[in-house]
């Protein structure tokens, strides 16, 4: 089949966001001048440089495509509170994959790129976010605006392909790989936006913990992994042995060739790990224990192919069953221990420079997120994410809504690290 702007059918890695329709958004604080007009037209100019952004979502023989969308992405501008970026968004997979939203509380705004997951990742959406302020002060300036056309990005299996990676077990689900498409997303889903609380580490404090970590030989992940599973394991009055951290890796630079910002769509592995008895129940030993076990799973090939692998045993075991026939076997095989509570954290690293007018300052950067969840699910829709803005560490938990136990987690794990920072 060909569709007139296609760009190419989604993979089987890409398509589980479609699933539950995924769309992330990245948000930053703007105090001072804002630019209504001069923002609309550097969101064109990166749309027309980054050509997912652009697009839609569409059935045709192949599965789901990414087609050329009808009508430019929105930017839409209203009044409220900062705390809730994503006011007013209605978001359709089938009509647009990104938007601008920005919610205005008089000097102060909240800009928030908001990007379908099947088509970018973190990373590659923060590049785009940094592209799109660096547009924005040329605009504000006079400067003409020409960003070069980049090609759309390509898929995590085409990437791993080329550099020796296959998944271990390919599902037989014909040409394509990917499970005949039925309802995206299924019934009786509905749109969740999670609430965010953050903690934010001042500049002293973020070199203090980094000092740190230089000191005892773990990597801030490792620390802010051990550090949160003593957290959650104290709020769940469980033993630590009993939290799996669940952990996206982005492997751009993992891999040889590297792979560049806005190459690929969504180019991460996953680990999860698990506190053995072994293991000192200590943010530093646990740490030590996290970052070994990503070196291994590097070195072996197991992270580069877990995203692959993963989607794989999903769809053998749903492809040619029908929705009520999956949900009646995922009953059957699932063991009457559920094991153990899985905790999610993402860490987006060093969040890109961003270039503003003299009149426009950004000073903070969140993510946020909307997802289609069925309701049972919306108490597991928690998460971390952990990021670096203008030398502040962040660490931000999603909530399936506002909630003083929230805000207890968070406060917690600052009270823990603040006090190692201090230990001799």
């Amino acid at each position: 089949m060909t569709t007139a702007g296609m760009w190419r059918a989604l993979t089987p890695t890409e398509k589980i966001y479609a699933d539950k329709e995924i769309y992330a958004g990245y948000m930053v604080h703007a105090a001072g001048r804002l630019d209504p007009d001069a923002l609309r037209t550097a969101y064109e100019a990166v749309c027309r440089a980054y050509p997912q952004l652009a697009g839609r979502l569409e059935t045709g023989d192949e599965g789901l495509l990414v087609v050329e969308s009808d009508t430019r992405p929105e930017v839409r501008f209203c009044d409220g509170d900062l705390e809730h970026p994503l006011t007013g968004v209605e978001l359709d997979q089938r009509q647009a994959l990104s938007m601008l939203n920005v919610v205005r509380d008089g000097d102060v705004a909240s800009v928030t790129l908001l990007t379908h997951h099947s088509i970018a990742d973190g990373h590659h959406s923060m590049s785009v976010l940094a592209a799109l302020w660096s547009c924005y002060t040329d605009v504000v300036q006079g400067v003409p605006v020409d960003l070069p056309r980049q090609p759309f990005p390509r898929s995590l299996e085409d990437l791993l392909a080329e550099r020796g990676f296959r998944s271990v077990g390919p599902a037989e689900a014909g040409a394509s790989g990917t499970p005949a498409v039925t309802d995206i997303p299924a019934p009786g889903l509905v749109p969740l936006v999670r609430h965010v609380a953050q903690c934010r580490f001042a500049p002293a404090e973020t070199t203090a913990l980094t000092e740190l970590c230089r000191r005892e030989h773990v990597t801030v992940s490792g620390l802010l992994s051990g550090a949160l599973l003593l957290v959650e394991a104290e709020f769940r009055d469980v033993p630590v042995t009993d939290l799996v951290l669940r952990f996206p890796v982005d492997l751009r630079q993992r891999l040889t060739p590297q792979i560049r910002p806005t190459e690929g769509a969504n180019v991460v592995g996953e680990v999860r790990f698990r506190v053995t008895d072994g293991i000192e129940p200590h943010a530093v030993a646990i740490g030590r224990a996290f970052g070994e076990q990503l070196r291994a799973g590097l070195a072996d090939g197991s992270i580069q192919r877990s995203l692959p692998d993963i989607v794989d045993m999903i769809n053998r075991h749903t492809i040619g069953a029908t929705p009520q026939e999956t949900r009646q076997k995922t009953r059957q095989e699932a063991p009457r221990d559920a094991g153990p509570a899985v905790i999610s954290m993402t860490n987006l690293g060093l969040v890109p420079p961003m270039r503003t007018p003299d009149d426009l300052r950004l000073t903070n950067f969140n993510m946020v997120s909307r997802i289609r969840e069925a309701p049972a699910q919306f108490v597991a829709a928690r998460g971390y994410v952990v990021s670096t803005f203008a030398g502040q560490l962040s660490i931000a938990l999603a909530w399936p809504e506002k909630d003083a136990e929230q805000s207890k987690r968070l406060d917690c794990l600052r009270e823990l690290l603040s006090r190692m920072t201090l230990e001799p």
